[in-house]
């Protein structure tokens, strides 16, 4: 009898699965109540009711809920309410919120091996694309795209972007305008990302133009295309909320409500007055950003790259805390002995690689418009590790250096994250704030 063997090319896809179980497991372990509150299609009777500011059951998936049985116009978007109305046409609040999390759980099924296998594409390494979605799917954050949150509609939508971006599609590039287009319509119609997308698509722009000293046709059109379609997606929205509220920017000015002021809160670089992750979320996408430039600008000058390199195992552990990682490095930097740093031929690909320098910028002006408009960092580290940007623009980084030290880098932090993820799951079964 032919003995069957069992396909490895799934392996990769099991493990990456089996980890984010494997968390969720544990947690309901060890808090009972949050595998009921999963499971369970309506809300769960407590001893003693969450109440707010602390508490909630169902937190912002009341209030999408809410927005779709009342067909009002909010801080929310609409595109997430309207599937789940046409889909399944939910007549209450438990069973909106039921059905949220139905198709979170089916979109994040679908769309987790897409995401190893775009990075896989970009990235051109089939073990730092691995190493990268497992950091992808086991962070704290992952939960957001299960339980309910635009988070698993919008990192679809996101990693289709990034697969039309890709420099290895091969797509005829009028269908991939279209598309783009279409993707971009739909972003905007998920998530309050207009500004995010238009910044992020002229700086990447003006980045490769500053950097190869030329303005490619191609990236000029994806500009303008992402752009014109994220105002348009917006736009549809406006205008349903100009005819039920008489205010094109309702949901612009519902935001102040929540606290939103333009200011400058200097103690959130040290305090984030939220989860630690969400300071994690403001320094690291600025710190990728920073050692983006100087890598490839190196490389491309055949300047040498001089770095303290650090070896010892306290300096993974200080990434926990960037403030005093960025301030230890700095006191070294000058202090210590510095080596020089020979990146890969990959590194001169990153200069026009429009879609890399989008990544960085979505993710850091989600970090700066969070700096700059609250009094803490809440949801911050949501905005970032929940969605793929941020992960592909780390991949990209990562590829311009040789060796192993990566890995043990990214093992440690994967290993941080599970915990965080198991702990929240018990925060969920909790009531508690998740981020």
């Amino acid at each position: 009898m032919k003995k069957v063997s069992f396909p490895k090319y799934l392996t990769p896809y099991i493990t990456i699965y089996s980890a984010f179980i494997f968390c969720a497991i544990v947690g309901m372990l060890i808090f009972p109540d949050t595998f009921y509150k999963f499971f369970c299609p309506t809300q769960l009777p407590r001893i003693t009711p969450p109440q707010l500011p602390h508490k909630s059951y169902y937190w912002d998936i009341g209030l999408y809920a809410n927005m779709a049985l009342q067909n009002t116009c909010t801080a929310f978007y609409p595109l997430w309410g309207f599937i789940i109305t046409h889909l399944f046409h939910p007549q209450n609040l438990e069973q909106y919120a039921n059905y949220f999390k139905i198709t979170a759980t089916a979109i994040f099924c679908i769309s987790t091996p897409l995401v190893f296998w775009v990075f896989k594409n970009a990235l051109k390494n089939q073990l730092l694309a691995f190493t990268i979605t497992l950091a992808y799917t086991v962070n704290p954050m992952a939960i957001f795209r299960v339980i309910g949150y635009t988070e698993s509609l919008f990192s679809l939508l996101g990693i289709f972007l990034i697969w039309l971006l890709l420099p290895e599609n091969k797509l005829n590039e009028k269908i991939k305008l279209i598309q783009l287009s279409v993707i971009s319509i739909l972003m905007a119609l998920t998530r309050p990302v207009l500004v995010q997308i238009i910044f992020a698509c002229f700086f990447s722009l003006i980045t490769i133009c500053f950097l190869t000293k030329q303005l490619s046709k191609s990236n000029l059109f994806r500009t303008i295309t992402i752009s014109i379609s994220a105002i348009f997606g917006y736009s549809i929205y406006g205008f349903l909320c100009l005819q039920s509220r008489g205010d094109f920017f309702a949901p612009f000015h519902d935001q102040k409500q929540w606290g939103k002021t333009l200011g400058l809160n200097l103690d959130l670089l040290f305090l984030p007055k939220s989860p630690l992750f969400d300071l994690l979320g403001l320094y690291l996408p600025i710190l990728i950003l920073i050692i983006s430039f100087i890598v490839i600008y190196c490389k491309s000058k055949n300047h040498k790259l001089l770095v303290f390199i650090p070896k010892i195992f306290i300096w993974d552990i200080l990434i926990l805390y960037p403030p005093l990682l960025v301030l230890a490095y700095m006191l070294n930097y000058w202090r210590g002995t510095k080596k020089e740093i020979i990146t890969s031929k990959f590194t001169n690909s990153l200069q026009n690689n429009y879609l890399f320098w989008f990544c960085i910028y979505f993710s850091v002006i989600n970090a700066l418009i969070v700096f700059f408009t609250q009094n803490r960092l809440a949801s911050l580290g949501r905005y970032i590790f929940a969605v793929p940007f941020f992960f592909l623009a780390l991949g990209y980084l990562y590829s311009c250096f040789p060796g192993k030290r990566k890995y043990k880098n990214l093992s440690f932090m994967i290993i941080v994250s599970a915990i965080a993820l198991v702990q929240q799951w018990i925060n969920y079964g909790k009531d508690q704030w998740l981020g």
